[in-house]
């Protein structure tokens, strides 16, 4: 069994630490040890169950767990959709390099041969912009030929 700090660090690293377990005021986290303020997945899931079972009001659950009533909305809507994974939190923004298209990767390819393979990524970076109307970080280039190069191997 690990302890409270580790298990903190480890929601912490999950995303699922609550941000405010402090203002957290549900009676059930006296009486088991089972219920933790810091999880902020098990909290949200209460929370929806204490208005939907127990029919409490929104604000009164939200109040109780330590979290708004946009914050209620947002996890009844995410549950009805996902069920309770939908409690998990999502990573945010695009879920690939999405900028960079197969002709923008041509242009790429075609680059790192005329430079042998060591381009500027800076240069590389403003020519993208330039040619293609796409504003592209030198880094993100620099990730999009790796992430290719790693799935041709």
């Amino acid at each position: 069994m690990d302890t409270n700090e580790e298990r903190k660090q480890r929601l912490k690293k999950e995303g699922t630490l609550h941000p405010n377990p402090d203002r957290v005021r549900a009676e059930l986290l006296a009486k088991s040890p089972f219920f933790d303020a810091n999880d902020l997945m098990q909290m949200k899931y209460e929370m929806l169950r204490s208005v939907s079972a127990a029919q409490r009001p929104v604000a009164e659950a939200a109040h109780m767990f330590g979290l708004s009533r946009v914050a209620y909305y947002h996890a009844q809507k995410q549950y009805q959709k996902h069920g309770v994974a939908g409690l998990l939190p999502r990573r945010r923004g695009p879920r690939h390099p999405h900028k960079f298209t197969p002709e923008v990767m041509s242009f790429i390819d075609e680059q790192l041969t005329a430079t042998g393979g060591r381009p500027d990524w800076n240069l590389l970076s403003k020519q993208i912009e330039a040619g293609f109307g796409i504003k592209v970080h030198p880094r993100s280039v620099d990730r999009a030929v790796k992430q290719k190069k790693g799935l041709e191997q």
